[in-house]
């Protein structure tokens, strides 16, 4: 892309189009004396209205998503909580009664004696991917054990080199999350993550992972464009 001459961020890019299809266009139905026949600035502002018109869906369709990650999200810790107060209840009828078998007739092992649950493992952070359209993969491994809930944590760092504080952007049962939210115009972004179990106990915070976007700064992810 020759960007010199346009922008080569999306978002610029689309609003510097908008101005020039407007003024190709001319006015009044007279064209300006610039070797542009009306065809062919026509065509052209049909172009730039139907990204506009695409890149309105695609807002509305990641708000959308990311609506439905918050429902779910949401739905998650509402079951696994429910989940910690039954086990806890089948634990507690079992210990009461002494009756081994309430474990075997609720098909779940026999808490271990000896002790509260340990914290879950660590995770192992891998390296960071930017996407075409400005989010950021981050994904991790769990080397034993496991948990129902993993904790995700950004930090942003400033062209000028100023660190932002650490903030929760996801609470996920998987090992993997694509964050839509990549603010526009920054160096760089880190990533953490923390393993959280059903009885509030949570593993130590993963080393960061960072993606890189140098000097020019991030183009930003979609739901960061779309506000």
């Amino acid at each position: 892309m020759t960007t010199h001459r346009y922008p080569s961020r999306q978002a610029e890019l689309v609003d510097w189009a908008r101005t020039h299809a407007n003024i190709w266009k001319g006015t009044q139905g007279v064209l300006p004396d610039i070797g542009v026949s009306q065809q062919m600035a026509d065509n052209f502002d049909l172009a730039v209205s139907d990204v506009e018109a695409k890149l309105a869906a695609q807002g509305a369709a990641v708000s959308a998503a990311r609506a439905a990650t918050e429902a779910k999200d949401a739905s998650l810790d509402e079951m696994v909580r429910q989940l910690g107060s039954i086990m806890t209840t089948i634990d507690g009828y079992g210990r009461n009664t002494d009756d081994p078998g309430v474990w075997v007739r609720a098909q779940i092992p026999a808490p271990k004696s000896g002790g509260e649950r340990p914290a879950p493992p660590t995770p192992l952070v891998l390296p960071t991917q930017i996407t075409t359209d400005g989010s950021v993969v981050f994904s991790f491994e769990v080397t034993s054990g496991g948990s129902a809930l993993y904790e995700v944590q950004r930090q942003v760092l400033a062209l000028d080199g100023s660190e932002g504080p650490w903030t929760i952007i996801a609470i996920i049962g998987d090992k993997r999350y694509t964050d839509p939210s990549v603010p526009v115009g920054v160096r760089a972004v880190d990533y953490r993550v923390r393993a959280r179990i059903s009885n509030g106990g949570a593993s130590e915070f993963s080393t960061s992972a960072r993606a890189n976007f140098g000097s020019a700064g991030s183009q930003g992810g979609p739901m960061a464009r779309v506000a």
